[in-house]
């Protein structure tokens, strides 16, 4: 099975790393262009190790970052242009970093990986014409895309190497982080309700707020009297004056902080299939009717422990990611030009 860092390597070879960003994988580096075949003079924007990146390679990278570039006319609209340029200047700047280290490092792409991602590459056109046709309009040649690939898998072997293997979580360490964070895992209590509110305007005067008050009290005797869901939710439908009145007041299961503090004091306190009396908020009289309540408990490793990988691979990756760059950084020459 090949790497998926490799794959994301030829996809980002061949669209700019549009195909890595869209999947959320901002660790894999976006492949800039080699010279086209009618080359114009260009502004250099920064140098590794002497090592030119063009204005050309920045706007590549800019397309790249900013997926509605097409919708206007290949740019990037003014107010996100700063912020846009900045990261991708430090994207391209990275992937020459990994290059470099590539180099140094003397790593190679081996004879039948290589031939096989190009197989791929070449497998995604028509034809063999609309292959090179591609090829010299965006990177000069087929020699000159071939070149481009070789170099976008060898920077996606190393970045795999130095990151995403290392921040691949084993089930014992998964484990010990969820034992150690219990509460992170801790589902609250919570309590299943319905409501009829009996609202007043909001700088009510004392004779507002009493009618408001009345209605409430008129409705109270029925909902108690009310002895299921239906019952008191047919009622909701009929007098409440809330927007849940059309779900026949139901709220569905609330944790503390979801409702008005007299109405949640009240509700936590209830016992299930109990009706409240009328309760004052800042906003209205309120009736409501618990129909559930679910104590405090832990939720079990084996429901989190897929978001919990996900969660702190990521985290992981952006950590060594920060460091690796880090790293290249100090041992290698970066100009950003103005």
């Amino acid at each position: 099975m090949k790497s998926p860092m490799i794959c994301l390597a030829l996809a980002a070879a061949m669209c700019g790393g549009m195909s890595a960003r869209a999947q959320n994988v901002p660790l894999v580096p976006a492949h800039r262009p080699v010279a086209s075949a009618t080359p114009v003079a260009e502004s250099i924007v920064a140098r590794v190790n002497g090592a030119g990146l063009s204005q050309k390679d920045l706007q590549h990278e800019m397309r790249s970052l900013f997926p509605y570039s097409d919708v206007h006319k290949g740019r990037v609209p003014g107010q996100y242009s700063a912020e846009v340029r900045q990261k991708a200047l430090q994207q391209i700047i990275f992937d020459e970093l990994v290059h470099q280290e590539a180099l140094r490092r003397k790593m190679t792409v081996s004879a039948t990986i290589y031939a096989d991602i190009l197989k791929q590459a070449k497998s995604r056109f028509p034809s063999k014409t609309e292959y090179e046709a591609y090829a010299a309009q965006e990177y000069g040649s087929t020699r000159g895309f071939e070149k481009q690939l070789r170099r976008g898998i060898l920077i996606a072997l190393l970045v795999d190497r130095e990151i995403t293997q290392k921040a691949r979580m084993t089930d014992a360490q998964l484990r010990q982080f969820y034992t150690a964070n219990q509460k992170r895992f801790q589902k609250p209590e919570s309590v299943w309700v319905q409501s009829i509110s009996f609202h007043f305007p909001e700088k009510a005067t004392p004779a507002q707020r009493a009618q408001a008050r009345q209605r409430a009290a008129t409705i109270l005797p029925k909902a108690k009297a009310a002895k299921s869901f239906e019952e008191f939710g047919q009622l909701a439908e009929k007098y409440s004056e809330d927007d849940w009145r059309i779900m026949m007041g139901d709220h569905r299961w609330l944790h503390r902080g979801r409702l008005p503090s007299a109405v949640e004091d009240a509700a936590f306190r209830m016992k299930k299939d109990e009706t409240s009396e009328v309760i004052e908020t800042s906003e209205a009289f309120v009736i409501v009717r618990v129909n559930g309540k679910q104590a405090a408990t832990r939720i079990p490793y084996s429901q989190v422990s897929k978001s919990l990988r996900e969660d702190m691979e990521k985290a992981e990756l952006l950590d060594l990611r920060t460091q690796f760059e880090k790293q290249l950084r100090s041992r290698y020459k970066i100009e950003e030009l103005p």
